[in-house]
């Protein structure tokens, strides 16, 4: 295994004396409290510009379905004279970037991934609402992706133009939604950003093999993620099933613009390589950033504040979120 350089280790061993290896072997219960205590020691400041408004939409089950808004607001800027709004501003008003956290489909929420969403939108300075899609187990699939398929068909009929970001599970539920609602690529779906996502649905891969033991994601993790979704019952996971796994589309040819950034030393690493592959071969545009992953892991996300690697990588993941907005 590559060896971690000591900025990207110091975050792996704080982040392990919060969420032991083992964890997946204890109750959910548990492994929410371990999590969301890493969260909140990891959590940096919120950016001020930033102001945030919590709501509900309705699900498509009836369910009322937590979200949380982030406004970015404008940065002043000194002007010796009044000047015309851009040409983008009326595209930047009516545009929404919608995050789908990642946890397993088993733990995060509103509050684990709320500085990386409020820096997010203030980086871009686009309004982003996150989602509080229902967990595993007490929620089985499709709980999870019909939840963010709610969210974003209220925002479609809203007139809204949509960008999609999610890291790790949260990764697979956007591109799930964006396969799900690829008729509107081009008009209102302007592109993806997925975060060392989960493609494949556990297929064994080059990377499943190198990393099996990661820190912080292992290839026994996956495999409880993976079947804990449906109950626990590996029996049950779909096979050709696009809403549960992205690589079981049928075609990729509608999907929008694309950016991938894996984390080379993940068992997931591999997951982008074989989207790329496919999404290429459908003559969708894809990047994606694998250079910027090297000597990084799961959820480094958390680690842009003390590490140079993640920093950087995080600046690019919002570049392209950014880039897809204009």
């Amino acid at each position: 295994m590559t060896q971690l350089d000591a900025q990207v280790q110091a975050f792996v061993d704080q982040s392990m004396s919060y969420y032991p290896a083992d964890a997946v072997g204890a109750e959910v219960a548990k492994q929410r409290q371990w999590y969301n205590a890493l969260c909140l020691a990891l959590a940096a400041p919120r950016p001020d510009t930033v102001v945030i408004k919590d709501e509900s939409v309705l699900g498509l089950d009836g369910y009322l379905i937590p979200v949380r808004h982030y406004q970015a607001k404008p940065k002043p800027k000194p002007r010796p004279r009044p000047r015309p709004l851009p040409a983008d501003a009326e595209l930047n008003s009516n545009l929404q970037v919608v995050y789908f956290h990642g946890g397993g489909f088993v733990v995060g929420g509103l509050e684990s991934h709320d500085d990386v969403c409020a820096e997010l939108a203030d980086f871009c300075g686009f309004d982003l609402v996150s989602v509080d899609y229902r967990l595993a187990p007490e929620h089985e699939y499709p709980c999870d992706i019909n939840d963010c398929i709610a969210v974003v068909d209220h925002l479609l009929n809203q007139g809204k133009k949509l960008i999609l970001v999610g890291d790790s599970a949260g990764g697979t539920l956007a591109a799930c939604v964006a396969n799900a609602r690829s008729n509107y690529s081009g008009t209102q779906l302007l592109g993806q950003v997925l975060i060392y996502p989960a493609l494949t649905g556990g297929m064994q891969t080059r990377s499943t093999q190198e990393h099996a033991n990661a820190p912080l994601l292992t290839q026994s993790d996956m495999a409880f993620y993976h079947a804990i979704r449906v109950g626990g019952n590996e029996s049950k996971v779909p096979k050709q099933d696009p809403h549960f796994c992205p690589m079981q589309a049928q075609s990729f040819a509608a999907l929008p613009p694309s950016f991938l950034f894996p984390a080379q030393i993940d068992p997931l690493h591999d997951d982008c390589e074989r989207y790329e592959q496919a999404l290429q071969g459908a003559g969708v545009k894809v990047q994606n950033n694998t250079n910027l992953g090297i000597g990084l892991v799961h959820g480094h996300l958390r680690a842009r504040h003390t590490s140079d690697k993640a920093a950087a990588n995080f600046k690019a993941m919002c570049t392209a979120v950014k880039d897809l907005g204009k």
